[in-house]
């Protein structure tokens, strides 16, 4: 079984949940679809500071994963933590609690967080040995829609002379890469970290696709980065953490170094 395999997170129809507190606040819910083996946690946007909530959401994250690993169906995993130990940021499910069933999850998401909005995610996963685009890993397949690297197709421009925002990017709680924008024009784009390898591609290709999008609906780069922040984890894409601090690189040559981390 792959590292760091784990629940399917998107589930079509009902879903059981269960509360999960820290101190006597319920921060989030683990949730498990009624048919099928998916499985994962939504956090309180609104019950926790950033970096507990956060710190409390990967946890949750390594919980699952490692009891998908052991091959636990999703509805026993959760079920099983009823009633333990309180993890100081994490929290814990009362012991007591009772699965409560919702019609789908977005009944759940609009419980956990009431009004608040994700931006639109992407199609469905790309096909084993492609990217979200169709191109082939193996190039003897040819290249696909890639084809040369310009700046005058949709989307932002991919270079540029300025400083830049950026913010990280992770699947899980592994460091896939880098959403940049530029403080003074049209460019944006993601940076994948060199340690994240082929996971890193994979995750720009998809970034790139989402980029064409947002740019599409009229977002300036610091508005597409920052509109990210907080959505639902992407397979391939991963997710910008609630919260995350932006930081600031004098240029893409100072972010490329980063990256090499």
């Amino acid at each position: 079984m792959p590292r760091g395999a784990t629940y399917k997170t998107r589930t079509a129809g009902p879903v059981r949940h269960l509360p999960v507190e820290l101190g006597g606040v319920v921060i989030g819910y683990l949730y498990t679809a009624v048919r099928g083996n998916s499985a994962s946690y939504l956090r309180r946007l609104a019950a926790q500071d950033t970096e507990p909530g956060f710190d409390g959401a990967v946890v949750w994250s390594q919980r699952l994963s490692d009891a998908y690993q052991a091959g636990l169906p999703a509805q026993e995993a959760l079920r099983g933590w009823i009633g333990a130990e309180e993890h100081p940021t994490a929290g814990a499910i009362p012991p007591g609690a009772k699965f409560t069933e919702l019609g789908d999850y977005e009944e759940l998401r609009q419980l956990a967080n009431p009004g608040h909005v994700e931006p639109p995610l992407p199609g469905p996963p790309p096909e084993p040995g492609y990217f979200p685009d169709g191109t082939p890993f193996d190039r003897s397949k040819g290249w696909g829609p890639l084809g040369p690297l310009t700046t005058d197709g949709p989307g932002y421009k991919s270079a540029t002379d300025s400083a830049v925002r950026y913010v990280p990017a992770y699947r899980g709680d592994f460091l896939l890469g880098y959403l940049w924008a530029a403080e003074t024009d049209d460019a944006a784009g993601f940076v994948p970290r060199v340690k994240a390898r082929l996971d890193g591609h994979i995750a720009e290709s998809r970034w790139t696709t989402r980029m064409q999008r947002c740019e599409s609906e009229g977002l300036s780069p610091l508005a597409m980065m920052r509109s990210w922040i907080g959505a639902e984890e992407d397979p391939t894409a991963g997710r910008i953490p609630v919260g995350v601090e932006e930081r600031r690189a004098p240029g893409l040559p100072e972010l490329n170094v980063h990256a090499r981390d």
